[in-house]
């Protein structure tokens, strides 16, 4: 298929059934939505061209604009990506605590972004090493907000509770409705700004409202996320995340180990999926649902590319 530009590659990722190695012959099947073959790498390539161009038709984003964004990585690079190919300056406040980020903070910049770091060293004495993204954005979001105030020509793409993030999952939700033949038991995903679980959660239960969502969150988490339960709000928190436990689209929400992270992650690359952390949290939790044999369709996503966890490799949304 020829394309016009390189944006134009975004999505349409394959939806491939795990094997035997994995599901053990259960009566259920498991299948991964390959999100790590897009452009940059990631899931999030979707939210940065969303974003992006919902802002260009709003008006917000003008020739000569700076992009600005508070990220753990991924959205950092997706934005970074679609940002630069469309001629804006980016300008990424990089959160993620030590080694972890090294990767990430030189895709970016490979791709032409401003990258400042403001890692959180505290997170260095924690016994559990697992990072919410949720939480230690905090600190970047606080500096885009003052740099969006202070400058008209400066767009924060407010990822955690800009729509565009949610909307753009539905195509998601619906290419995994496609691709599944409609059949969608169980959905998983990992929860950063929860634009990814809301997103395919509403388009999935519009279509049969007795499919089960699963979200995912770091043990290491400062605040439980709860379906049904407020979660904190303000000019810099809570957003999409608030919204979809409120609205009770998520069924169950599960903290995740770093550890057991990891090693789900390091089995799922021995068969063939070059895919990061978060990844192999949402294949542990799959493999949880299988084992109950059940004969469902569970679906969840490969967010990310294993390519950015070489130096320190940890479970990051």
């Amino acid at each position: 298929m020829a394309v016009r530009s390189i944006l134009d590659t975004i999505g349409r990722t394959p939806l491939v059934k795990l094997g035997a190695n994995f599901t053990e012959n259960s009566r259920s099947v498991i299948w991964v939505k390959m999100e790590y073959v897009n452009p940059s790498g990631s899931l999030k390539d979707r939210i940065a061209l969303k974003m992006i161009e919902d802002a260009e038709a709003k008006g917000a984003l003008k020739p000569g604009s700076t992009i600005l964004e508070s990220s753990t990585g991924n959205t950092g690079i997706a934005l970074s990506f679609v940002g630069v190919q469309k001629g804006y300056r980016v300008v990424i406040y990089e959160t993620t605590p030590g080694k972890i980020g090294e990767e990430k903070r030189k895709i970016m910049k490979g791709y032409g972004a401003d990258v400042r770091s403001l890692p959180p060293e505290e997170l260095q004495r924690m016994k559990e090493r697992s990072v919410a993204g949720a939480e230690v954005e905090l600190p970047g979001r606080q500096m885009c907000l003052e740099l969006e105030r202070t400058h008209a020509d400066h767009w924060w793409a407010r990822q955690f509770s800009n729509p565009a993030n949610v909307l753009a999952h539905h195509q998601t939700a619906f290419e995994i409705l496609e691709q599944a033949k409609g059949k969608v038991d169980v959905f998983i995903a990992s929860i950063g700004t929860g634009g990814t679980l809301m997103g395919v959660a509403e388009i999935l239960k519009k279509e049969n409202p007795r499919t089960r969502v699963i979200g995912l969150y770091p043990a290491s988490s400062m605040t439980p996320m709860v379906p049904g339960k407020p979660y904190p709000r303000s000019e810099i928190s809570g957003g999409i995340i608030s919204d979809m436990l409120q609205r009770n689209l998520v069924d169950e929400v599960l903290p995740i180990g770093d550890r057991e992270a990891v090693e789900a992650t390091r089995r799922l690359r021995r068969e063939g999926f070059f895919a990061g952390v978060s990844s192999g949290a949402n294949v542990l939790i799959a493999l949880r649902e299988a084992r109950a044999e059940r004969g469902e369709n569970i679906v969840t996503v490969l967010c990310d590319s294993a390519d950015r966890y070489f130096t320190d490799e940890h479970y990051v949304t």
